[in-house]
């Protein structure tokens, strides 16, 4: 059995890398013979195993302009993967969006439908696994043509891209995000000499955005902390998604260490006391390691999470104050302990409601 993976991954971005690794790991432990070929914009920065039964192919586009003739070779090796393959697997993560700048929702869009198209062609089963779907009204019915036909097996990853779809006539299954499964392998590590916090903002979405990050950084200094940036994303062709360029001014005014690739802010994460974090997946990672952290939400995929683990601790990063941070921190701070037993139950809980989810999704497949 042959899967082809489409995820956004390749992008140096960690949480992506995470949720591509989180599904090879299922499907390797449900098909031990399966073979992947895993789609991918540079396959230096995936965290998968060593694998013979891995095969990294280019996406296409890639550079088009810049590289002409390669495409037709990446065109013709993604026609003969999806030929060949037995499962077509999209996602997951925030694939369809468009409220990101400099992002255009058409240019994202054009790839998916010539995948899916191929896809279809080729009579093969496609299965969205817990996409993320966030977009402007005018452009939901723009994404139909990716999930309209037979033997199309969809999960989404929250309420919000389930209500999108059904809008559309579209249904759904909700099935969280594949990083709420990560489980670390190593226990944390003790906390020695100042105790280590973590730190994962992204750019263009607080307001006063360095202004109030220097704040953070001089208010948990003054308290003890020894800050760490964490860099989620490595983009090397977009600045704006680039973690390490974002603060990288505040890195040598501060001397703090920040992380250097996605493996680093991966194991870091085993060291921390708290994090403070605007991603995602900085989230969820703090979730699954059980470490308490004051979450900083910019959208409704970081709103409804927090929802959805009944969290208490977050502000909005539209409307970010400084003193009431400041305040609820030092309330988190007291409640260090109870908050951590809080989260390893709840995580142990969510694990087990994804692992009998997903059976169930793939049981559905096996029928077909």
């Amino acid at each position: 059995m042959n899967f082809v993976l489409f995820t956004a991954t390749g992008a140096y971005n960690l949480g992506d890398e995470l949720i591509l690794l989180q599904e090879y790991m299922y499907l390797k432990n449900r098909y031990p013979k399966a073979t992947f070929s895993v789609f991918t914009y540079d396959a230096a920065s995936s965290l998968l195993p060593e694998d013979s039964s891995i095969e990294y192919l280019s996406f296409f586009p890639h550079h088009l302009k810049k590289r002409p003739i390669r495409n037709i070779w990446y065109f013709l090796k993604t026609v003969l993967a999806i030929r060949r393959s037995d499962f077509i697997i999209v996602g997951g993560g925030g694939l369809l969006y468009d409220n990101e700048e400099g992002q255009s929702f058409e240019k994202l869009l054009k790839p998916w439908k010539l995948r899916v198209w191929l896809a279809k062609f080729f009579q093969k089963p496609i299965i969205y696994w817990s996409l993320g779907i966030h977009l402007k009204k005018e452009n939901e019915s723009k994404i139909l043509p990716l999930f309209s036909g037979e033997n199309i097996h969809i999960s989404v990853r929250d309420a919000e891209s389930k209500k999108t779809l059904e809008s559309i006539g579209i249904k759904s299954l909700l099935l969280r995000d594949p990083v709420l499964s990560y489980d670390p392998e190593i226990p944390k590590l003790l906390i020695k000499h100042r105790p280590k916090i973590g730190l994962s903002f992204r750019s263009g979405f607080l307001q006063d955005e360095i202004q109030n990050i220097e704040k953070i950084i001089t208010f948990l200094m003054a308290n003890g902390y020894e800050p760490i940036l964490l860099n989620h994303s490595f983009h090397p062709g977009n600045p704006s998604a680039n973690d390490d360029a974002f603060l990288s001014s505040l890195k040598e005014k501060y001397r703090i260490h920040s992380t250097k690739d996605i493996q680093e802010t991966l194991e870091t994460y085993k060291e921390l006391e708290f994090v403070i974090g605007m991603r995602l997946h900085s989230l969820i990672l703090s979730f699954v390691h059980a470490i308490p952290f004051f979450a900083i939400s910019y959208g409704k995929k970081t709103d409804e999470f927090i929802r959805g683990i009944n969290y208490d601790y977050s502000l909005a990063a539209r409307v970010f104050d400084i003193e009431l941070f400041k305040k609820r921190f030092m309330e988190l701070e007291k409640e260090k302990n109870e908050q951590k037993f809080a989260l390893s139950a709840k995580n142990d809980t969510i694990k087990r409601e994804i692992y009998i989810t997903t059976n169930h999704f793939f049981d559905g497949l096996e029928k077909f």
